[in-house]
């Protein structure tokens, strides 16, 4: 009970703290965004005058893209990274995401056990699931649920952890613009 009172305040703590700064937080939001969307931009250029076989993938919106960094900071504020990751992001990446929340984070034991307790549900409706292993038995749920390979899951969700979920969500763009600018390198390089 006491666990659940704390974390109830440092929830209503951070979000009183979050909207005092809301304002700086949206402009920050919208830089990021607007700089982000410039680099990539020029990154698509390099590409395009170059001859290596690289390219951007998705130029973002700068307002989708800066109200989801606003997003991510106030929900970091209210100590709920995995509630917004599970809503927010992790929705384009796998199916059902508002079920794989359940498998976030669990350490080696519980996941072990959950991949037992799926096994014996499909040995106990099928009869020739008995000749897979837990492993196999759980690939084939997590990618008829999840829409996932099961070492995808696994990473993503099973292996969660807020500080590397933000780190992803911050150097998405930046990790695009690097890719290029190495590939267009490279091809400059190897003609030199």
């Amino acid at each position: 009970m006491f666990d659940q009172l704390q974390e109830t305040v440092t929830q209503q703590t951070g979000a009183q703290m979050f909207d005092r700064f809301r304002p700086q937080m949206q402009a920050l939001s919208q830089v990021v965004a607007q700089r982000e969307r410039a680099q990539l931009e020029l990154a698509q250029r390099l590409a395009d005058a170059s001859d290596a076989d690289v390219s951007v993938d998705e130029l973002p919106d700068v307002e989708e893209r800066a109200t989801q960094l606003e997003t991510m900071a106030e929900r970091a504020s209210q100590a709920d990274l995995v509630g917004w990751y599970f809503e927010e992001f992790a929705p384009d990446h796998l199916d059902n995401s508002e079920k794989a929340v359940a498998y976030a984070g669990l350490n080696d034991d519980e996941w072990g056990n959950q991949k037992e307790a799926w096994a014996k549900n499909y040995r106990s409706t099928s009869p020739e699931a008995k000749s897979f292993s837990d492993d196999d038995l759980a690939a084939v749920h997590v990618e008829n649920t999840f829409g996932v390979p099961l070492e995808e899951f696994e990473a993503n969700v099973v292996d969660f952890r807020p500080s590397e979920a933000i780190q992803d969500v911050l150097t998405t763009n930046l990790r695009t613009v690097e890719a290029v600018m190495a590939t267009v390198a490279e091809d400059m390089e190897g003609g030199a």
